[in-house]
């Protein structure tokens, strides 16, 4: 059980239900998971924070599979079984081999992984462990990536990792019948 009831579409004011509404829509959900019920006890905050999950995902310059490679990273790093029984397989559908997600469970990454997958991940774990970035690892990133998709990354290990936040505090419920594969 979450440490917040989850908020119900009809327990919003009308600026709230569009917030909700929004965030289903950008999901192409039928209902708002609980993770993001939970945090709709701050509707405004709930949609600027998930209106950039939708642009992350949806909009990044980084292809699928390495933008999935890294929310599977940061998934690993905070332990997020909601966001890893997801990702795992958008991961797997975008090309990562499952050799590679096995052994970012498993926490071989980035060891089990090569060339552009292996830098993501060094930059993924440098952020989230050290708290820093190497000018090496940047620069090996950007030659890839670009500047505009170093800062996709940036901002996509920010978003993951501001959900797994807020999922230590609040502690949601995966939803339905999932389990986590973590």
């Amino acid at each position: 059980m979450a440490r917040v009831p989850y908020v119900a579409r009809e327990e919003l004011d009308a600026d709230g239900q569009v917030i909700y509404d929004r965030i289903r829509e950008d999901r192409g959900a039928a209902d708002v998971g609980l993770q993001f019920r939970a945090l709709l006890h701050s509707p405004q905050a709930a949609g600027y924070l998930t209106s950039m999950g939708a642009t992350l995902r949806f909009q990044s310059s980084m292809s699928d599979d390495l933008k999935e490679l890294a929310i599977i990273l940061v998934a690993r790093e905070w332990d997020s079984g909601i966001e890893w029984t997801g990702h795992a397989v958008a991961a797997a559908n975008a090309g990562v081999s499952d050799e590679a997600i096995e052994g970012i469970r498993t926490w071989k990454a980035p060891d089990c992984l090569e060339g552009q997958q292996a830098a993501v991940a060094r930059f993924v774990q440098q952020m989230i462990r050290e708290k820093d970035v190497s000018d090496e690892n940047f620069e090996a990133v950007r030659e890839f990536l670009g500047d505009r998709g170093v800062v996709d990354l940036t901002m996509t290990v920010a978003y993951y990792s501001a959900l797994a936040l807020a999922q230590i505090a609040l502690q949601p419920e995966m939803g339905g019948d999932r389990v986590s594969t973590l």
